[in-house]
C-alpha cells in the first residue's frame, strides 16, 4: 500500500527550498468536521507567496500549503448534516489541499456540478472568483469602458479578458513577452502592449489619446503598476490583486496619484467577511463562477499534473519561463 503523504512546510522561503513530503495517519473529524480525500490540487501564486512567508503573522509553521483543490468526503463528524461519503466538493477557508486527506469544517465545504471535471474543479475557485468580483465591483458597477489588464496571457488574464468580452468591453492587453501574445488568439482586444517593445503606461495613455484608463487590473504590482497607476485618468481604479514581480507598488504611489483610487483586493477577506456573515452568497457565486468554467469564459488550460511525491518537480515546473497553464497536484494518486 503507497504511503499517505502530505506537503509541509517547516520554515518560510522559496517553495522549491522549503516545500516538501512527509507520511502521516490522518486525523479522524470531530464534531462539525468532514474528512476530505483530496483528488487534484492546484500551485497559484497565492500559495507561494504564503510560503515564502508574506502573511507569516497569521501563518503558523509547520503548515500543509494549498488554497485550492477538489477532494471527496470520506467521513464526516457528528452534527454534520447535507454532506455525506461520496460527495465531491470544494474544501475552502484554509490552506490544506496538498495532502492525501483535508480534515476541514464542514461549514467549507461546498458541493461541485457532477459535469465539472476534477481538473476544472480544482481550478474554479480563486482565478474565477477573483476575477468575477474585481469586474463586478470596480468595472461593471462603476460602468468603466477603458480597462487594462496586465499578465493577460496568464490563467487569470485570460479569463478576466473573456468575462469582460462577455460584457462587451474590448481591454487593452499588457503583456511582457512576444512568446505570450498567441495565447491572447480568440480574445477582443482593443490593443496589445508588450513591455519588450514599448512602456506599459506611455502606451496606454497614446491609446486613450491622453485620456487614461479608467480601470486598470494590475497582477504584477512594482514598477509596472505603478506606471499603469499613472497612466490612469482622473478618478481612475487601480485593483492591485497580484504580485507576479515580486515587489511592492511604491510606497509613494497614493501621494504621487491623489486623485485615483488604489484598490488592494484580496479574495480571503472577501471570503472570511461574506462566509462569517452571508454565507449564501458565497455559494451564490460559487455557483455562478462553476457555470462559467463550465461554457469556457473561466476555463483553465492545464499544462501538467504531478502526483505529490513529485512536488519538486511541479514546482520546478511551475516556475519555468513562459509556463503556459496551471500545474496540478494528484495528493491521493
Amino acid at each position: 500500500m503507497p504511503e499517505i503523504l502530505r506537503s509541509i512546510v517547516a520554515e518560510f522561503g522559496r517553495g522549491l527550498d522549503v516545500v516538501g513530503t512527509e507520511p502521516y495517519i490522518p486525523a479522524r473529524p470531530r464534531r462539525g468536521e468532514v474528512a476530505v480525500r483530496m483528488l487534484m490540487a492546484s500551485i497559484n501564486p497565492s500559495d507561494l507567496v504564503t510560503i515564502s512567508g508574506a502573511y507569516a503573522s497569521r501563518t503558523v509553521l509547520p503548515f500543509v500549503p494549498g488554497f485550492e483543490g477538489v477532494g471527496v468526503i470520506e467521513e464526516t463528524g457528528p452534527g454534520v448534516h447535507g454532506l455525506g461519503p461520496g460527495q465531491r466538493v470544494l474544501p475552502l477557508g484554509s490552506p490544506g489541499a496538498w495532502q492525501h486527506t483535508k480534515l476541514t469544517d464542514a461549514r467549507w465545504c461546498f458541493p461541485v456540478p457532477d459535469e465539472l471535471t476534477n481538473e476544472e474543479a480544482a481550478t474554479a475557485y480563486i482565478n474565477p472568483l477573483t476575477a468575477l468580483l474585481m469586474l463586478r465591483q470596480y468595472v461593471w458597477d462603476a460602468a468603466a469602458r477603458t480597462v487594462v489588464v496586465n499578465a493577460a496571457a496568464s490563467t487569470i488574464g485570460l479569463t478576466l479578458i473573456r468575462m469582460l468580452n462577455r460584457s462587451g468591453i474590448r481591454p487593452v492587453a499588457v503583456v511582457r513577452h512576444p512568446h505570450s501574445l498567441p495565447r491572447l488568439t480568440g480574445t477582443n482586444l482593443s490593443a496589445t502592449v508588450c513591455t519588450l517593445d514599448r512602456a506599459a503606461g506611455a502606451a496606454v495613455r497614446q491609446l486613450t489619446l491622453g485620456r487614461g484608463a479608467d480601470v486598470v487590473l494590475d497582477a504584477v504590482g512594482g514598477p509596472e503598476g505603478a506606471e499603469l497607476a499613472h497612466a490612469l485618468t482622473g478618478g481612475g481604479t487601480l485593483v492591485h490583486y497580484g504580485l507576479l514581480s515580486g515587489r511592492p507598488l511604491p510606497a509613494r504611489l497614493a501621494t504621487d496619484r491623489p486623485d485615483v483610487r488604489i484598490v488592494l483586493f484580496r479574495l480571503r477577506d472577501w471570503v472570511h467577511t461574506v462566509q462569517a456573515t452571508a454565507p449564501q452568497q458565497l455559494a451564490e457565486a460559487l455557483t455562478e463562477v462553476f457555470g462559467l468554467v463550465l461554457d469556457g469564459t473561466a476555463a483553465a488550460e492545464v499544462a501538467a499534473v504531478h502526483p505529490l511525491s513529485a512536488i519538486q518537480q511541479a514546482l520546478r515546473q511551475d516556475a519555468a519561463a513562459l509556463r503556459q497553464g496551471k500545474i496540478l497536484l494528484c495528493p491521493s494518486a
